[in-house]
């Protein structure tokens, strides 16, 4: 769970655009939020904690006044790091696209905090709507069937027990499967439905769905139901692997109208950690 929120912004509209969802959130637990950017210089940081200041007082009346933090560093996603190091029971809220140093389309910004931290991180998508920020509602959680992408599963029990979220497990199958394969596919996702009801004692639905584009159909599953978060385990490390394992999460995050909650699986991010130790440099 958190306690607070980290909110990186780099001035742009689109990233600002994360603090109300943010704001949001932490009101229904008694939290707070922290509003931070990175500039290179520390010559930089007047200038840049006028833009924090400007870029919250333009989105009007929220639920939580929100602090202020600029950080003077050449690395985003390590400075980001460094907060939530230093903010015991926090977790990063961000948008997926800005246009500045810390422009995170999933892949990029997004990619590299997701890497340095041992927890999920709440993606806003360009298409995100501005009145999201519900905990509770229902959970879109896309399985395929790897222990990777029920990874995320501690995490989605762990909310719908502390906000009463609904789970929907769905798998997406490909489109041309017919009945027998819909007996078999199914039989995954009501096995794992049927073990996340046991230990939450909670309502979980699963659904098979079927179609060729896999982050379309989970969208558009997660409008159907009017769905408050996703939930969504990263498979790939780096390179070619990121982009073909990778690429669904990215998909769901682009076009999702609700936040994603994106984990990276600890035994991604213990690799990534060995390979910054064996090289001497981080991501």
């Amino acid at each position: 769970m958190f306690e607070h929120l980290v909110v990186p912004v780099d001035g742009s509209s689109a990233s600002f655009k994360a603090v109300p969802v943010a704001c949001r959130m932490a009101a229904r637990v008694d939290g707070r939020v922290d509003v931070l950017t990175v500039v290179d210089r520390l010559a930089d940081v007047a200038d840049a904690r006028q833009m924090v200041e400007q870029g919250i007082r333009d989105l009007g009346p929220l639920p939580i006044e929100p602090a202020q933090f600029v950080h003077a560093s050449d690395e985003v996603a390590g400075a980001i790091f460094n907060h939530i190091e230093r903010s015991p029971g926090g977790m990063v809220l961000m948008s997926a696209r800005g246009h500045g140093r810390s422009a995170a389309i999933l892949g990029s910004t997004t990619d590299d905090v997701l890497r340095a931290l041992f927890g999920p991180v709440i993606v806003i998508g360009p298409h995100a709507l501005e009145s999201q920020g519900r905990l509770d509602g229902n959970y879109v959680v896309p399985l395929d069937g790897s222990p990777r992408s029920e990874g995320v599963l501690p995490i989605v029990a762990a909310w719908a027990t502390e906000f009463g979220g609904t789970p929907w497990l769905v798998e997406v199958a490909d489109e041309h499967v017919g009945n027998s394969g819909d007996i078999v596919e199914s039989s995954f996702v009501n096995s794992r439905a049927t073990e996340l009801r046991r230990r939450i004692s909670r309502p979980v639905e699963f659904e098979v769905l079927h179609s060729d584009h896999t982050a379309p159909e989970i969208v558009r599953f997660a409008d159907e139901w009017n769905a408050s978060l996703i939930f969504m385990a990263t498979h790939g490390r780096t390179g070619l692997e990121r982009l073909r394992l990778g690429s669904v999460a990215a998909g769901v995050v682009h076009e999702a109208h609700c936040p994603v909650v994106v984990f990276r699986p600890p035994e991604l991010v213990a690799a990534d950690e060995a390979t910054y130790a064996a090289s001497g440099t981080r991501s």
